[in-house]
């Protein structure tokens, strides 16, 4: 009986892979268009990059019910249902590494594109010969990242209902965790989420972490490579032989990307020229247009839902109603992001220090956090619901806790990542002036942790707002586990119970226009301040 029930849930593990592996292969496409796209057109890239910056702060799963309800109604059943989820997980994996690839490929140094230009490459032949390449090493590390953010959208999205309708699908490990811990299964409960560990660990011995190793190759840095000659390494290898086989041109590969060897007609001294890379410049009007695009963007989505509503008959009386709902209801949202986003500060910023600064402790301890990063929040929210249950304001305390692990993550790992970057003539330097304690803390290691810090700070308050709507009020097949007695997310899930469209307009509407009002008037202006006092330039 437990081998069927183990052969079932790795069956159904296997179901939520393929959806989220077609939802990373598809993501990786469009970064590779949008990115490159952004990249070399400066037109394109003025238009392409704002608009991600609002998407990417935009709440996936509060548009999530829409999405299911368009995809349904264009394909019925469970093609339909399958196709949404595959699109919510996309919307969480895409718009991070289309950054990313859009950051290489400015980066890529000028000799390069010099040398495509002096070959006469086809746009097909730059593609696949230089703009993939360049950006292979950046698009794994991401995928690592997404990979993460996508489980806690499976598992929200493979058990999602509205209204009245069940919209889970058929197979896939988030049905059985939501069936078992609403049923008060504990013992098969257990036996899920135990395969979705294992699941997640062996993702990253033979997928995540090998794709990593083996992008490496790529990057056009001139540093020492390890050569592997484990079997995944060699299968990577192998893939790249017969699938990607003209990823570089003889002359590219030939050099492995560390010097260019010049065509014939070219100058010699080429060769001993340093690569030059292009840093990459948010001028004034980039910002000014990513404002403008943003706010436009809104105003146009409001215009066009209070169109609608006014043409249905809604009066302004009953808009301005349902509107003050919605503004207490977001209030106490933004209260409940704020306090757990200091707590996770708090925890966050000095642990991520301590780790970074241990070898020995980050050897062990990244490995460790980087699987138990990668379990969804909401695969554990029952049993955290359920063991508060009786204690007073549960609700609240069990949003907190859900909050809190759907954002720390993201400090954490920015922190670390901060203070490997920091050159080691800094500590070098430091150890000379005999700093230690907290002189050592305040003017060394925090300060080089700001900007990363900020930059885990603005998507783990973005991963927030997702998680908390799913923290404020999350129920399984109409049995409700936990709620909040005001939210945005108690609004939207009563929206959709009830059919009140213009509630749930209102309600993702304000929420956006919040979320993207506080990135581009605080959060920008933070990152740009922290990476210009305090980033570390050799």
């Amino acid at each position: 009986m437990i081998f069927q029930l183990i052969a079932k849930l790795f069956l159904d593990t296997g179901y939520s892979w393929i959806r989220m592996s077609l939802a990373l292969i598809i993501s990786v496409i469009f970064s590779w268009i949008v990115g490159v796209a952004a990249a070399r057109n400066k037109f394109a890239g003025n238009i392409i990059i704002p608009i991600l910056d609002v998407l990417q702060s935009v709440p996936i799963l509060a548009f999530f019910p829409v999405a299911l309800v368009v995809f349904v109604a264009i394909v019925p059943g469970q093609v339909g249902i399958n196709l949404a989820v595959i699109f919510l997980i996309f919307t969480s994996m895409a718009w991070n590494i289309a950054f990313a690839v859009y950051e290489a490929v400015l980066s890529i140094p000028q000799e390069y594109l010099d040398l495509a230009s002096l070959e006469n490459l086809s746009l097909w032949k730059r593609f696949t010969q230089l703009y993939i390449p360049a950006s292979w090493s950046k698009v794994a590390f991401n995928a690592v990242v997404s990979w993460s953010v996508g489980l806690f959208y499976l598992i929200s999205s493979e058990t999602f209902s509205l209204g009245t309708k069940n919209y889970q699908v058929t197979n896939g490990i988030g049905v059985d965790i939501a069936r078992f811990s609403s049923e008060g299964l504990w013992g098969q409960y257990a036996d899920a989420l135990i395969v979705l560990i294992v699941a997640v660990i062996l993702t990253r011995l033979f997928f995540l972490g090998p794709f990593s190793d083996w992008s490496e190759k790529f990057k056009l840095v001139e540093e020492p490579r390890r050569m592997r000659k484990d079997p995944i390494y060699r299968f990577y290898s192998w893939v790249n032989t017969k699938a990607v086989s003209k990823v570089f041109s003889a002359r590219m590969r030939s050099t492995s990307l560390e010097t260019p060897t010049p065509a014939p007609h070219r100058d010699k001294t080429l060769r001993k020229q340093p690569l030059k890379r292009r840093p990459i410049k948010f001028t004034r009007f980039h910002k000014v247009l990513g404002a403008i695009i943003g706010v436009a963007v809104l105003v146009v989505v409001l215009i066009e839902i209070f169109s609608m509503l006014i043409a249905s008959g809604v009066s302004l009386s009953i808009l301005a109603d349902k509107e003050g709902t919605v503004l207490v209801g977001l209030a106490y949202s933004f209260v409940r992001v704020w306090y757990v986003y200091a707590i996770s500060v708090a925890v966050g910023l000095p642990l991520g220090i301590v780790i970074a600064t241990h070898p020995k402790i980050y050897q062990g301890g990244s490995t460790t956090l980087q699987i138990v990063s990668a379990v969804p929040a909401v695969a554990i929210l029952p049993p955290i619901a359920t063991s508060l249950a009786n204690l007073p304001n549960s609700g609240e305390l069990t949003a907190a806790i859900v909050i809190f692990l759907g954002t720390i993550w993201y400090i954490i790992f920015n922190v670390m990542a901060g203070i490997r970057s920091i050159p080691s003539e800094i500590f070098e330097i430091s150890k000379l002036m005999r700093l230690k304690g907290w002189a050592y803390w305040k003017n060394v290691l925090i300060p080089a942790a700001l900007p990363s810090f900020v930059t885990g700070s603005i998507t783990g308050v973005g991963a927030a707002w997702n998680t908390l709507i799913v923290a404020e009020y999350f129920s399984v097949s109409g049995k409700v586990i936990t709620r909040v007695s005001y939210g945005v997310g108690v609004l939207i899930n009563v929206a959709i119970n009830t059919g009140d469209l213009v509630l749930l307009g209102l309600t993702v509407v304000s929420m956006s226009a919040v979320i993207v009002a506080v990135n581009l008037l605080f959060w920008r202006r933070l990152y740009n301040y922290t990476t210009k006092r305090f980033a570390y330039r050799r």
